[in-house]
């Protein structure tokens, strides 16, 4: 474990028990889950015993989809990985992204897959996790605690810290950048290796923070960014992290002075994340022939014709049986009701007001409705 691990890990615990107390969830990212980690990168560490071939495998113009939480990312990343032709991860294999340690739950996995004990957070909550669904990517970095999703999954930004360094990814330390781009990487061997899929169709939410670190290790990646009207992604996305901290601890009463806090924090952190690309798109920084914008709402009005500019830009082939997998969402979405209700601005102690000045570059840029 890295020094910068271990920092995350103890500023975790102290947030932990200022939440919670002395309590088993203190205790639970105090020992039980610094132990878990410890053992998955110890699995990690055997592949290179048990599995020496992977590091030998190229990671060839992989293709990743980012965007704002809540913006539409997961909506085409599970629409262009539902057959199964590209490489990608279920969410038990992020969970286990060890090959070595795979060979030894693949059966218990395979079984409780059967037996349809699946989910790990339900759909109502806002996003739905099942342990045989497609999963994003940015959560393998939970492993080095280089990403802000720490941050959405822990106590972490309730504790005296503001996360910061999580948030500006591209501004850390050279070493750390590469040192976390370098098991990114792994990972793809390793998913290459074991499915003999060369294309990878990743979804990394929070990296667009880290865009310039992760073309500096992929320099022949391509880039699809999917843009949604802030008006819309923050009151969903601030919803959906009430709702998972509400499944994961339980009804716990957390101090308003801290709720408040990080709203504040979080919000900062939205308002930096649209900034940081659009500075990196107006600094000519993402060359044209990797990097591709595309907003919400065309995916939401042309799916299909959408979806061929994008498979057309990132070199994917899609199957006769993808395609037409694509024209029936694209009739049925027009019908589709979310099985979630977001919570208003006013909630969140933010205002539309507000969110129109703090945005109005990308309101002017995309023509979303003020």
């Amino acid at each position: 474990m890295s020094l910068f691990w271990w920092k995350i890990h103890f500023r975790t615990a102290a947030a932990a028990w200022r939440v919670f107390g002395l309590d088993r969830r203190t205790l639970i990212y105090a020992a039980r889950r610094p132990m878990a980690m410890g053992l998955a990168r110890l699995a990690l560490a055997l592949d290179h015993v048990c599995y020496p071939a992977f590091r030998s495998v190229a990671v060839r113009k992989p293709v990743f989809i980012l965007g704002h939480p809540r913006s539409g990312t997961t909506f085409l990343h599970l629409l262009l990985t539902q057959t199964n032709e590209f490489c990608a991860f279920a969410a038990w294999e992020i969970f286990v992204p060890s090959l070595t340690a795979r060979a030894l739950v693949r059966r218990a996995m395979a079984r409780r897959i059967a037996e349809g004990r699946t989910t790990f957070f339900p759909a109502e909550m806002g996003h739905q996790v099942a342990l045989d669904q497609i999963e994003e990517d940015e959560l393998l970095l939970i492993y080095t605690s280089n990403t802000e999703l720490v941050s959405t999954i822990s106590p972490l930004a309730f504790g005296d810290w503001d996360f910061s360094e999580l948030v500006y990814a591209d501004a850390q330390p050279e070493a750390l950048r590469r040192k976390t781009m370098a098991f990114l990487r792994g990972c793809y061997q390793r998913q290459i290796y074991v499915t003999g899929k060369p294309q990878v169709l990743a979804k990394l939410t929070y990296s667009a923070m880290r865009l310039r670190a992760l073309l500096a290790e992929f320099p022949d990646a391509r880039i699809v960014y999917i843009v949604r009207s802030p008006f819309e992604t923050i009151p969903s996305f601030f919803s959906l992290e009430r709702n998972l901290f509400t499944h994961m601890w339980g009804e716990v009463s957390i101090p308003p002075e801290l709720m408040e806090r990080y709203y504040r924090r979080r919000y900062a952190s939205s308002v930096a994340y649209y900034r940081y690309v659009e500075d990196l798109i107006d600094s000519g920084a993402l060359p044209p022939t990797q990097f591709m914008a595309i907003s919400y709402d065309e995916l939401r009005r042309n799916l299909v014709t959408t979806v061929d500019r994008i498979a057309s830009f990132a070199g994917l082939p899609l199957s006769p049986e993808l395609r037409e997998r694509i024209a029936k969402q694209a009739r049925e979405q027009k019908t589709y009701q979310r099985r979630h209700a977001n919570l208003g601005l006013e909630e969140f102690g933010l205002t539309e007001e507000r969110v129109r000045t703090d945005f109005a570059r990308v309101f002017d840029k995309y023509g979303f409705e003020r």
